[in-house]
């Protein structure tokens, strides 16, 4: 009789066990634009949707973190054949990001040239050269990878370069300075990145 009782007691525990784990909540996302899946699939949408201001507008409501009016803004002024689709959005948003990033190679070997700089600085513009060199290369790797539908890759790949700026950034405003002379295009390639990475996740893994 107490064997019996004791199995019984011991059964019911783990019923309950099990019942408090499912309202346990569970995470698996690799940085901080995760999204409710309880958002319209991109999939479902009709024929003729408004695919930046939905994708941008979609991406807004699911973090904070996220920015309606540059996302907008950045992909409303780009021919519409350049986005006809709900992953082309992705790919042009890394072709901008590239672009900005090969133009601030060029913008940081003007700055190291043009004399203004201590070698503490001419130190940090090297370190901010080699970073965006390595976010092209990392970006050429993310479009490929997301071409071929390698989408778990292509987020590593992103969330490389927006490693790799925000180190960049926020080495200079530890030198005690206002602000970095290349945060407008620092800024730029983390947002264009956020979309990318955002329009990801959305995108069955393979």
């Amino acid at each position: 009789m107490l064997h019996s009782s004791l199995s019984s007691i011991s059964f019911s525990f783990v019923i309950i066990f099990f019942f408090f784990l499912t309202l346990i909540p569970h995470h698996n996302c690799s940085h901080d634009l995760s999204l409710s899946r309880h958002h319209p699939n991109p999939k479902h949408w009709p024929a003729g949707v408004d695919l930046v201001n939905t994708t941008c507008e979609l991406c807004a409501n699911a973090s904070a973190a996220f920015r309606y009016s540059f996302c907008a803004s950045s992909l409303q002024r780009l021919p519409i054949t350049r986005i006809a689709s709900f992953q082309g959005l992705a790919i042009v948003a890394m072709e901008l990001a590239m672009e900005n990033a090969s133009e601030t190679v060029q913008k940081i070997a003007d700055m190291m040239n043009n004399g203004s700089f201590d070698h503490h600085g001419m130190a940090w513009l090297g370190d901010c050269m080699e970073t965006y060199s390595h976010s092209v290369a990392a970006l050429l790797n993310a479009i490929g990878a997301f071409m071929g539908k390698h989408y778990v890759i292509a987020n590593a790949w992103m969330l490389q370069v927006t490693k790799g700026i925000r180190r960049c950034e926020v080495r200079f405003s530890r030198r005690g300075r206002e602000a970095s002379p290349l945060n407008k295009h620092n800024y730029d390639v983390l947002r264009l990145s956020d979309v990318v990475l955002c329009i990801i996740q959305f995108l069955e893994p393979t």
